[in-house]
């Protein structure tokens, strides 16, 4: 379990590809040269100063990767985002201004990558072990459900901090949503911070400013006027910047179904009454 938030950093950072060739490149042949002098002709001043650093280079590379490998594992990140989730759903009643007692189902939470409008929260995109691409900032939705209506809150979980950035709510009586379903659509996103992202894995991504997302699978709720929630799931090329691997689904086909239902049931009361 992570307890020490700045963990999550090191989670999210590359392998350090760098120490390897230090130890290979320099660590290595001083290594080779302290121990060719020892015992010869060579002056011991010498032979201090490349045992000197041989033990700078290695300490050097072998820290990197000591620290590298020493990272949250995939299990300890999926925990904490649970975690941090778990905390979110009483945020969404607040915010929205709900108390418990006021739902008739079970709210549902949907949650994806989000690069754009994310406050200033620090931005890392990781393929875990088991092959599971992870991310922060997180885009989250949770969608509580009222007698006559449901209330979107929407944010940017921040895991380095677990906060909640750029907040915002919508409430929708049934009979105005007209259609929720997961979709693949290309997307030119806006508010992302491309002096940041630019130098990252993500770089190749951004045009004229801008997150191009030539292949995202997203779940919409649409409402008849003509409004949307919307949250990013996956993108083919987040994917591939990411070194491969897979951004599962199945928590939005689940919401998808829950809302469809719930749709059902309101809309076909409200016919018979």
């Amino acid at each position: 379990m992570i307890t020490d938030r700045s963990q999550v950093r090191k989670y999210f950072k590359k392998f350090p590809g760098w120490a390897v060739w230090v130890l290979l490149l320099l660590g290595l042949p001083s290594l080779l040269v302290t121990v060719s002098t020892m015992g010869g002709k060579q002056s011991g001043s010498f032979t201090l100063f490349s045992l000197f650093w041989t033990v700078v280079w290695c300490a050097l590379g072998g820290w990197a990767l000591i620290s590298y490998y020493e990272k949250p594992s995939d299990a300890d990140m999926d925990a904490l985002i649970q975690q941090d989730l778990k905390g979110l759903e009483e945020r969404a009643l607040t915010k929205a201004g709900l108390d418990r007692s006021e739902l008739v189902s079970e709210s549902v939470a949907v949650y994806g990558p989000r690069f754009w409008n994310i406050g200033g929260a620090e931005v890392g995109i990781k393929r875990g072990d088991d092959q599971i691409v992870r991310f922060m900032p997180i885009g989250v939705t949770i969608i509580n459900f009222t007698a006559h209506q449901l209330s979107a809150y929407q944010c940017a979980l921040d895991l380095m901090t677990g906060n909640p950035l750029s907040e915002s709510t919508d409430e929708y009586f049934y009979k105005d949503v007209v259609s929720v379903s997961t979709q693949s659509e290309t997307l030119t996103l806006e508010g992302i911070n491309s002096a940041v992202l630019s130098k990252g894995p993500l770089g190749a991504l951004i045009v004229a400013g801008k997150l191009q997302l030539n292949e995202a699978e997203t779940f919409t709720l649409t409402t008849s006027g003509a409004t949307k929630i919307r949250v990013v799931l996956r993108d083919t090329r987040l994917i591939q910047r990411a070194g491969g691997g897979t951004i599962p689904t199945d928590i939005a086909d689940k919401a998808v179904a829950t809302v469809r239902k719930m749709l059902r049931e309101k809309k076909i009361a409200a016919a018979s009454a």
